[in-house]
């Protein structure tokens, strides 16, 4: 029964969350839509946040799980890109709240670990060190993010797959020069 009232108030708070904006969002809006008192609300969660962080981690550990060896470096984007591909209104509403930030933490940590990944697994063969790769990791994950927050800023224009195979091309056509300038190094 806790992990299903559990689910039933991040849910009703994505919900919420695509009628209005994070900052105006109350933990009384969330009690009254998922039909809880409050006492059951800060049973499983802090805060309005604390819900928010829930669903991020759920998010995270889900695509975690879901990688497969055999993932193209699209397909791991894909899967990145997912939770703000199918949650437009809800993604625009943290993005455009004061606390925006949250959703770049949240979509920085999850880039960066595909990203490594693709990196790592592209660099085999070279002679490339850590710091390296952890650098090459960055440059592409910083570039991922902004164009993805630019995107979200300007209200997620509907080219999405384009959107995502452009990110993805704009990769595997550069990777390799930047493996190349840091071999040995």
């Amino acid at each position: 029964m806790s992990k299903f009232t559990k689910k039933a108030i991040m849910h009703e708070f994505m919900k919420i969350l695509e009628e209005k904006s994070l900052d105006k969002i109350t933990v009384k809006d969330i009690c009254e839509r998922s039909e809880i008192n409050r006492n059951t609300f800060y049973y499983y969660f802090d805060n309005v946040y604390d819900v928010l962080y829930s669903i991020f981690e759920i998010e995270k550990k889900q695509m975690l799980e879901d990688v497969e060896e055999s993932d193209s470096f699209l397909e791991e984007y894909k899967k990145t890109a997912s939770f703000v591909v199918n949650n437009k209104k809800a993604v625009i509403n943290i993005y455009q709240s004061k606390n925006g930030d949250i959703l770049l933490n949240y979509f920085e940590a999850v880039t960066m670990d595909f990203v490594k990944r693709a990196v790592k697994k592209t660099a085999e063969g070279y002679r490339i060190s850590e710091e390296n790769i952890n650098y090459i990791s960055h440059f592409y994950t910083n570039a991922i993010c902004g164009t993805t927050m630019k995107w979200i800023e300007r209200g997620m224009p509907p080219y999405k797959e384009d959107f995502l195979e452009k990110i993805s091309e704009s990769y595997e056509v550069t990777i390799r020069d930047l493996l190349e300038m840091f071999d040995g190094k």
